[in-house]
């Protein structure tokens, strides 16, 4: 029995650890980005979301701007008032990099001033990032990585937690739920002639919203690979001798 209560109270005492691990800290307030907060209690789920695909392709010419969140953590406990906190642009070696001010409105803008908080009360914060529509986006992708700064409020967090990345396009691009797990059982490799190729037929956007609902589902998303297979086999056959070929050469296939 004492053998059991010590055990008993192993655990106990590692769970409360887990539990508050995003608002206990006794060493000054720390800040860093981390997973939604309805997954942070899964290490399998720890740094999800830390790149975020984005294209415009699919709003209306109309539209110029629009918002992507991260979640940030402030590590310490609350405060009886607002915490602002500063992040900062990292350009990418050999990579074609977001411009401040033409593909993303700048952190320092005054507009985020009062978003950039941590509110008093809290330990939890989304992060808008403010993409603009630029018409280099029509013929690149684009990469904003952003981490966060030390300033008077926080010091720095994890550092493998200090740091998330936009893709940014506005063109056919990837959806997240398109992951290599998804592209093994249903929808193979990818490729804009594809991904295209399954908007024309369906009439369907095949985008994050509509790959993440029928990701739900097994068997949505089985009906949905058996009906894209079932096109792709009437399209080739009324086109003989030029069946569906992807921007790499290779023949379009379903699994």
């Amino acid at each position: 029995m004492k053998h059991l209560f010590t055990l008993t109270l192993l655990i106990t005492l590692l769970a409360a650890c887990k539990k508050d691990r995003y608002s206990l800290y006794n060493n000054g307030a720390l800040l860093q980005f981390g997973p939604t907060q309805d997954r942070f209690y899964s290490a399998t789920e720890e740094m999800k979301d830390t790149m975020k695909p984005f294209t415009f392709y699919y709003h209306p010419a109309t539209i110029t701007q629009d918002t992507v969140f991260f979640d940030i953590y402030a590590i310490g406990g609350v405060s009886s008032k607002d915490r602002p906190f500063t992040l900062e642009q990292v350009n990418l070696p050999g990579a074609g990099n977001a411009v401040p001010g033409v593909h993303y409105k700048p952190f320092s803008d005054p507009s985020l001033r009062e978003v950039y908080v941590i509110k008093a009360g809290a330990v939890h914060a989304l992060v808008p990032i403010v993409l603009l529509r630029d018409a280099s986006l029509k013929t690149q992708n684009i990469k904003l990585q952003l981490q966060i700064k030390a300033n008077d409020q926080f010091l720095l967090g994890e550092t493998r937690k200090l740091w998330r990345r936009v893709e940014l396009t506005d063109m056919l691009s990837r959806p997240a739920a398109w992951n290599a797990s998804a592209a093994q059982s249903y929808w193979g490799d990818y490729s804009t002639v594809k991904h295209a190729f399954m908007i024309a037929q369906t009439g369907e956007k095949w985008d994050q919203d509509f790959m993440t609902t029928i990701g739900q589902e097994t068997a949505s998303l089985t009906f949905w690979r058996l009906k894209l297979k079932t096109l792709l086999v009437d399209y080739n056959n009324t086109h003989p001798g030029t069946p569906l070929i992807d921007e790499n050469g290779n023949f379009v296939v379903f699994p």
